[in-house]
């Protein structure tokens, strides 16, 4: 990456893949501001807030004036898997899909051109035979992956002469983050293998998934930001590193944590039938950009396992770490609070 001191936004900043992000972006020279709802508090930027600018806000209510001096936008603020959108749909419309109208409108009243969003390979729902490219027909079958397809158009339809949008259907994502989530399935199994000697494969294991890491999805961001423009404008690439089977990956896990973890068993469940199965395909963002995914499956296990070593990061009881957990628990507190007034 070429040193670079223009300024990015980086919207969902302090969540798992934007924590990562940021600290991408301030290693190659950029400077960084963050809008961010902070449902996950400030603490995983907590090391950077004197190398940052961090504002708290919905995107919902986006302002042009925090775009002053702004080169690019990278969009990642939004409800971020199935469970947390159905848990209330409304909500989840609302910040995935206008939250990123409102920030593109935001970026053309700011004249600023470059804007990256954070979708989803979930918008071409389930497919055991193919493995879709960019091309391949979009089929949502959840209320999440229906509202990055909804954003996905909206912001299509703002592109123009002076707005660069980008596109970026990540597959599902994996690896340590300062804001760690232990409800991703690489990072999950790892925890367990860790915590419990055992990794568990459910539906026998036969479905498949696109994986990538935070930290390639978070350089195929900066990439895109980057690349010339008439490479970029209005397209949809892929992200993904490789797909895997669950009963495979797995073993890729047990594999890499053997040297450090001797007595993992892999525990597969039979009984029901797992629905969700997919595969992707990253040619395109290789073609033309030159970019791929590098951080393996294996690296990014070792790394994690290092950190619960540590004895970080693992009090895994505590909802923070699940998303729809976490979601619950605010709204809980919330009508609490309506209720009880002030605390003190």
């Amino acid at each position: 990456m070429k040193y670079n001191k223009r300024t990015v936004m980086v919207t969902g900043g302090a969540g798992y893949i934007g924590s990562v992000l940021v600290r991408e972006l301030l290693r190659g020279g950029y400077r960084v501001k963050v809008f961010d709802k902070l449902y996950f508090g400030r603490e995983p930027l907590a090391d950077l807030e004197k190398k940052i600018e961090l504002i708290q806000g919905d995107v919902r209510q986006f302002p042009a004036s925090v775009l002053k001096g702004v080169y690019a936008v990278i969009h990642m603020g939004s409800l971020s898997n199935d469970p947390t959108a159905d848990f209330d749909p409304k909500a989840n419309h609302e910040i995935n899909c206008i939250g990123t109208v409102r920030v593109a409108e935001a970026c053309k009243k700011a004249g600023v051109k470059r804007m990256t969003l954070a979708s989803s390979a979930a918008v071409y729902g389930f497919h055991v035979d193919s493995i879709a490219d960019e091309k391949f027909r979009t089929n949502p079958q959840s209320e999440y992956a229906q509202s990055k397809l909804d954003a996905e158009k909206a912001l299509l339809k703002l592109a123009g002469k002076n707005f660069c949008p980008v596109i970026l259907r990540q597959a599902t994502v994996y690896g340590f983050s300062k804001r760690m989530r232990w409800d991703l399935v690489v990072n999950t199994m790892t925890k367990d293998a860790f915590s419990k000697n055992k990794i568990f494969v459910y539906c026998a294991g036969d479905s498949w998934r696109p994986l990538v890491s935070a930290l390639d999805v978070a350089r195929a961001h900066i990439e895109c930001i980057e690349a010339p423009e008439s490479k970029v404008k209005g397209e949809i690439f892929n992200v993904v590193y490789k797909n895997f089977r669950i009963l495979e990956l797995a073993h890729w896990i047990k594999d890499a944590l053997k040297e450090k973890l001797r007595n993992v068993d892999i525990e597969v469940q039979f009984g029901t039938v797992e629905s969700r199965s997919y595969r992707i395909s990253g040619d395109k963002i290789k073609d033309a950009l030159g970019f791929e995914p590098k951080l393996s499956v294996e690296a990014a296990a070792r790394e994690i396992l290092s950190v619960l070593q540590k004895g970080k990061y693992n009090d895994f009881s505590n909802p923070i770490y699940y998303n729809i957990n976490w979601m619950k628990q605010l709204v809980e507190m919330e009508e609490k609070l309506k209720t009880i007034g002030k605390v003190f």
